[in-house]
């Protein structure tokens, strides 16, 4: 779709470049005012050099004004690939931790453990999370840290 408008559009001014230079053969004389210099020149070559020199000059505006975004944009690809490589990584070691549990979950029960009654298993890490577990919150509903609470 966007050759179709691009040929809508650039045939006509083609064509209208070609019959303006036709018709535009008259010379004309430029003069150069601090060179004191004059130059005869057909008008329509006048025009089509002023033209493309003023194309010429609002792309290299334009391209320097987009340098910063550029840079932002290089950044921001660099810190993308950065991400991509380190979620990677990380997949690759749960991946590898995954495979070492599945293995240990086939390896065969140690003998002390085929005594024990099924809510010993309960018991000891209930045990063991009450102890790890803090008591009391450890930021405060603003994100202060908390105060500590005194037992009394």
């Amino acid at each position: 779709m966007r050759r179709l408008i691009s040929w809508l559009i650039m045939v006509p001014a083609a064509v209208a470049v070609v019959v303006f230079a036709l018709n535009n053969k008259d010379p004309i004389a430029l003069n150069l005012w601090p060179f004191a210099v004059v130059i005869e020149m057909e008008l329509y070559l006048v025009l089509t050099v002023v033209l493309a020199t003023g194309v010429v000059l609002g792309g290299v505006v334009s391209w320097a004004g987009g340098g910063r975004l550029r840079s932002q944009l290089r950044k921001q690809a660099y810190s993308g690939e950065v991400a991509r490589r380190e979620l990677k990584a990380e997949c690759e070691k749960t991946t590898a931790l995954a495979v070492e549990l599945q293995a240990l979950k086939m390896e065969p029960l140690p003998e002390s453990s085929v005594t024990k009654t099924p809510g010993d298993d309960a018991k000891a890490i209930g045990a063991m999370l009450m102890t790890t577990l803090p008591t009391a919150p450890l930021t405060a509903p603003g994100g202060q840290l908390a105060k500590p609470q005194n037992a009394a």
